[in-house]
Formats: C-alpha cells, sequence, structure tokens
C-alpha cells in the first residue's frame, strides 16, 4: 500500500486566521504535527516591505510547541504585494517584502520560500508581464542563495494568474530564471484545475520538485482529505514511485474552514494517518 512518513505532514495556520497563532500552535500539538508552512498574516505573523516581527517571541513559542518551520509563505496576488506588479513603486516594495520572507525563512532556519509568477494586467501584452515576473524571480532567487534557502515556484489557477497557470508555463519560467535556487513546486489544487497530474510533474521535473501543497480538490477547492473527490492512495502511489522525501504542506485554505479550521485538520488527519508508517 502507498505510503507516507509522519514527518511529511505539514500544518499551515491561513485557515487560522480569525484564531490567535498560539491557539494553532495547540491545535497542532494536538494532532500530533511538529513541522509547520507559516503563513505570514499579519494576525498572526507580520511581514511586510519594511520588516517582519519579533523572531524571539516566535521561536519561543514554537520551542514550548516542539515545533519546527520547514517553509515560510509570504501572502501574495490578493494582496498589495505580488511578483509581477505593475507599478514601478509597487514592484519595489514588493521586491522589498519577498526580500523579508526569504530572510525570515533562513533566520527560522527554513529550506523553502514558497513563490509564484504573480499576474500581469489583463489587457497587458504577455510578453512584458512576463520578463516583470522573470527578472523579479531571479534578483529573489540571488537573495535567496545569499540566505542558503530555496525559492519554490508554484503554478496557480487561471483565474489567479495569466502568467504561470500550467505546467508549460512552469517549465518555460522555471527554464528562464535558470538559477540553482529556484526550485518547483505542486499545489496539487492548481495542477488538478489545469487537468494535470503528479507524474506529469515529476516527468518534467523530477529532483528539482521538491515541495507540495497536497490539498483534496474537486479540483478547484482547497479542502481537507475526505471533502474533495482526488483519489488519495493513487497521488501517494506516484509520490512512492518517483521516491518523494520533500514535505505535503496542508494548505487547507477554503473560507469554508474559516470558522473552526481544528475540525478541518482533525478530519483531515484521520483521512492521512490510514496512509502512514513511522
Amino acid at each position: 500500500m502507498a505510503s507516507i512518513k509522519r514527518e511529511q505532514i505539514v500544518g499551515m495556520n491561513q485557515h487560522y486566521r480569525r484564531f490567535s497563532f498560539d491557539y494553532f500552535l495547540d491545535c497542532q500539538q494536538k494532532l500530533g504535527v511538529q513541522n509547520i508552512e507559516l503563513w505570514c498574516g499579519s494576525s498572526h505573523f507580520w511581514l511586510d516591505h519594511q520588516g517582519y516581527g519579533d523572531i524571539t517571541i516566535l521561536k519561543r513559542k514554537l520551542e514550548e510547541h516542539n515545533m519546527k518551520i520547514v517553509s515560510v509563505t509570504s501572502p501574495s496576488c490578493a494582496y498589495q504585494y505580488q511578483y509581477a506588479s505593475q507599478e514601478p513603486d509597487g514592484l519595489k516594495k514588493s521586491f522589498q517584502y519577498f526580500r523579508n520572507g526569504i530572510k525570515l525563512a533562513a533566520q527560522l532556519e527554513a529550506k523553502c520560500v514558497v513563490v509564484n509568477s504573480g499576474w500581469g494586467y489583463w489587457n497587458e501584452d504577455l510578453d512584458i508581464m512576463w520578463e516583470r515576473s522573470r527578472e523579479n524571480l531571479r534578483k529573489l532567487a540571488e537573495v535567496a542563495a545569499e540566505e542558503g534557502v530555496y525559492l519554490v515556484m508554484e503554478s496557480l489557477r487561471t483565474d489567479e494568474s495569466n502568467i504561470v497557470n500550467s505546467l508549460q508555463t512552469a517549465k518555460k519560467m522555471f527554464d528562464e530564471v535558470n538559477h540553482p535556487n529556484l526550485k518547483m513546486m505542486v499545489d496539487t489544487i492548481a495542477t488538478g484545475a489545469a487537468g494535470e497530474s503528479l507524474t506529469d510533474w515529476f516527468e518534467t521535473f523530477g529532483k528539482d520538485l521538491i515541495h507540495m501543497h497536497f490539498l483534496d480538490g474537486d479540483p478547484y477547492v482547497h479542502n481537507a482529505w475526505g471533502d474533495g473527490n482526488t483519489p488519495l492512495e493513487s497521488q501517494l502511489q506516484v509520490l512512492n514511485d518517483w521516491a518523494y522525501e520533500g514535505y505535503l504542506v496542508q494548505e487547507i485554505a477554503d473560507e469554508s474552514y474559516f470558522s473552526d479550521p481544528f475540525a478541518a485538520d482533525i478530519k483531515n488527519i484521520r483521512v492521512l494517518e490510514r496512509f502512514i508508517v513511522d
């Protein structure tokens, strides 16, 4: 039977945004989750183009819960910062914001920072927005190299981005940035919405695919496992076939989970536990 290791399952705090970060950590501890991806929403941990919150306090809370941050997400696209910001001042401040996210990850000893292509105006020339995104990602990859971390780029759905929203465009951007500190990741909601499989992505990127947002899609919603129609066992079998040992981040992000995120996490882990081998 297909299997995963418990340490591969990574909790994420995005759907806890209406609750305190302490509550999120308490819930993950109850679930037996020890690794988390930090979503830098302001209610949990402040990050902007000028700086970020108190790392000492954050580290103390992690130590008290016997947890570590393995990856960092700096929220983008729906916010004022994004990777292909159209206006010069916005692009400058976005670079500073994402640079701070990389520096934060390094100080937390997290090895991965989640990135994407951003988006251009829907009435804008594709070549212009593509170049803006590519050059910003290249500059950020240089920062990542200096800090000893990897950028991991995900594709987005077509309603989220008009730049990298498919395997084909992801490969094109990856090749053009052409930097050793830019790696790839799968978000199974975006790839499912595009009609792509995990096998497609492994065949394209191989060992450069090092991270995942691993959810039960339908295929468009970031569901907890058990609430979508993704065949979990066959997905895990692909991971086993490709000897994937990276993290599987549970980016449960649909608003329907915001009022009781712990209940969603309990349901989610119960489904996954059938396949966990320690």
